[in-house]
Parts: C-alpha cells; structure tokens; sequence
C-alpha cells in the first residue's frame, strides 16, 4: 500500500452542458470507443468520486477563432466554481487579437492554455503562432500541447517530437507541457528527441498502447518531478488508468510526484482537494 495522497489528472476533455452530448457522440464514433462519462463537469465530478481521483484539468480547444472568447469565459466559471475541476484557457492561431487576448487570459487567472495543432490546423514554426509563444513566455503561461498523432487524423501531423524539440529552441523561456509522452505513436522518436530536454510530458494515451518498460524508462530518464499523471478522459476510463499506472515499479516519491506534487506546483493546488490512499491493483 502506497502512502497516502492525493492524486490529480492532468488532462481531461468536458464540454459545456448545451453542447456535451452532441460533441461526445460525434468523437465517441470518430475514435470508435464508447466514453467513460458524458462529457459534463458533472459527470467529471461523479467519476472522480468514483475512481477515488482528487480533481482532474480540463483541455479546451477552440476549432475556429470566434470561439476563443466564449470558451475562455465557461472555462473561467468552473475555476471560479471552487470544485475539483480546473480548467485552462484556449487560443488559436487565428486569434485577431492575440496579445490581448493572452492579457485577459492571465487577469482571469488561468495558469496556461491548451493547443491542438491537429484541430487548429497549424504547424509549430508556423509564423502565425509567434506572438502565442512569446506571448505566453512573458505572461508565465505555460502552453499545454498535443503531441504526435492524432487518432482522428491522418499523417501527415502537425506535431512530431522534433518539431517540439526545435519550438524549445527557438523560444527557451517558453514552459511546454507536451501530452502523450512527447509524441502519440512517435515513441521512439520522442525518447530519442525529448528526454532530457527542458519540458514537462504527461502520460495521457501511454498506457495500453505502448510498452510499459519503455512508460517506466522515460520516466526515469527525463525525471519523474517533470512527469504529469494525465488520462485523456472521457476517451479512456480513468480508473483503469490510474490502475495501469499503479502497476509500474515507481519509488513512492516517484508516484506521489506524478500523481500530484508536479501539478500541485504548475497549477498552484490546494492540498485540501479530495485524497485517496493509492493501492497496486
């Protein structure tokens, strides 16, 4: 039995009331597997109490520019509502105003934003994502990023672990959270690319489709205070993810740093959020 602590997820994907069942139907089909709620803060909130995870981060995208605003301010009313869910904000390249847009995202008091190159259609060096990078460097704001493939997308992809290797590069000052350990079905390429390099890498869609002695080896390689437990719900059934991650041969400093000290400090958490007393399953 593991000491006990609380524990975090760092990348869930929920959707405004009016518009969660359509939206999670439509993905539902597209990736071809059924979710693990309906897509609400609500059914967030009722399969956290039922995985035993303390509180979980929403990931918003907005597809189209227009939509930038409307997002940011729903996903500001569920920080504001002091739950378990938290949310970042979202830009798009394509944002008219981008610099002031950043502005409002920080008064609000968002910690980063979430991008999606796949669905925002743009490439890393893309001329258009220049004031996002620069502007999140000189706010604080850390850039949470899709990495690597795309279920619903075809190859060629936007991201690939060196193109994320060469974003670190050119903008140093920048703080990227890189989803799926650095690059969706390109794990090879980002162990070679990325471990060791200045960025945090979550462990959304790792379990179940890679091998779990290559998860505990980057792990180890890149550290684990920069590693973020993340379960890309309701697209995988949290429980048996965290179950997954239980299962690895981590140290109990390891796990508790994965699992909530990492986020505790990139998201400033209340160690007040609800706790469980992780178990190997």
């Amino acid at each position: 039995m593991q000491p006990h602590a609380p524990i975090f997820d760092c990348h869930v994907h929920i959707y405004p009331d009016p518009l969660a069942a359509k939206a999670v139907d439509q993905l539902s089909r597209r990736f071809g597997n059924p979710p693990a709620f309906d897509g609400t803060v609500a059914g967030m909130v009722a399969d956290l109490a039922e995985s035993g995870i303390g509180g979980a981060l929403n990931l918003p995208v907005a597809i189209r520019p227009e939509h930038v605003d409307s997002i940011n301010v729903w996903a500001a009313a569920i920080n504001a509502d002091g739950g378990p869910v938290r949310s970042l904000a979202t830009i798009h390249p394509d944002t008219p105003d981008i610099p002031g847009t950043l502005a409002g995202v920080k008064t609000a008091g968002f910690r980063g934003v979430k991008l999606h190159p796949e669905y925002q259609t743009f490439a890393l060096d893309d001329p258009r994502m220049t004031p996002v990078w620069e502007g999140c460097a000189d706010l604080g704001l850390f850039v949470f990023l899709h990495a690597g493939g795309e279920r619903v997308f075809p190859d060629p992809y936007h991201t690939r672990p060196a193109s994320i290797a060469g974003l670190l590069a050119g903008h140093p000052r920048l703080t990227v959270l890189a989803a799926h350990l650095g690059g969706f079905q390109m794990w090879n390429e980002a162990e070679a690319e990325l471990v060791g390099k200045p960025l945090l890498l979550d462990l959304s869609h790792t379990f179940f489709w890679m091998p779990n002695a290559q998860i505990l080896r980057m792990i180890r390689n890149h550290g684990a205070d920069r590693i973020f437990f993340g379960t890309d719900a309701p697209w995988q059934k949290p429980a048996d993810v965290l179950n997954a991650f239980l299962g690895i041969p981590l140290t109990d400093e390891e796990r508790r740093l994965i699992l909530w000290d990492n986020a505790a400090r990139l998201l400033n958490l209340n160690p007040s959020i609800h706790t469980r007393t992780p178990t190997h399953p």
